[in-house]
């Protein structure tokens, strides 16, 4: 598919894509790593685990099928935690992870968070290049262990307050 031609909506979960949600994770979770028991119970019960938990969970769709997902997940009033980001391997390369995490940072950034933190690990170049290119940085102690993966080897924050001072100058800019 040609990068022009393609029309990528990024949509809030849906009930219809829960099956999609699971598809998509397992994809890149058994390419990379394994199938941990945290990992199936939270994609075989997105509603209970992360929607009635305050968290967000979105996709990015292509011609109605969704290639793409990323979840926020609430910590607590202040924090957010960014997880089970993944696009399917047809259509990386088409930033579509990058309009993935712009919504959650966005939407982290809506809901008054102070701080977004993830997990991921060394061996995801990709991903890390991204996080770091949006402002993310690096964390050197030990990754944060909130789920208990095996696979997590970096932890990384995102400060909204920065964020947030950014685009009130840029509306301040904009206004003059």
């Amino acid at each position: 598919m040609k990068k022009k031609s393609m029309k990528i909506k990024i949509v809030e979960y849906k009930s219809e894509y829960k099956s999609r949600y699971k598809e998509l994770n397992y994809e890149w979770l058994e390419k990379y790593f394994e199938v941990e028991e945290n990992d199936e119970k939270i994609l075989s019960f997105p509603e209970e685990e992360i929607l009635h938990k305050a968290g967000h969970i979105f996709f990015a769709v292509v011609d109605g099928e969704a290639i793409g997902t990323c979840t926020l997940m609430k910590l607590d009033d202040t924090r957010f935690e960014i997880s089970k980001m993944c696009v399917t391997n047809k259509f990386q390369g088409y930033g579509i992870g990058e309009k993935l995490l712009d919504k959650v940072i966005s939407k982290a950034y809506d809901l008054g968070a102070q701080e977004i933190m993830l997990s991921t690990n060394d061996k995801l170049t990709a991903a890390l290049n991204l996080y770091q290119k949006k402002g993310f940085r690096i964390v050197k102690e030990k990754p944060l262990d909130l789920h208990g993966y095996k696979r997590e080897s970096t932890t990384m924050f995102f400060d909204l307050d920065l964020y947030r001072n950014k685009n009130e100058s840029i509306k301040r800019e904009d206004e003059d």
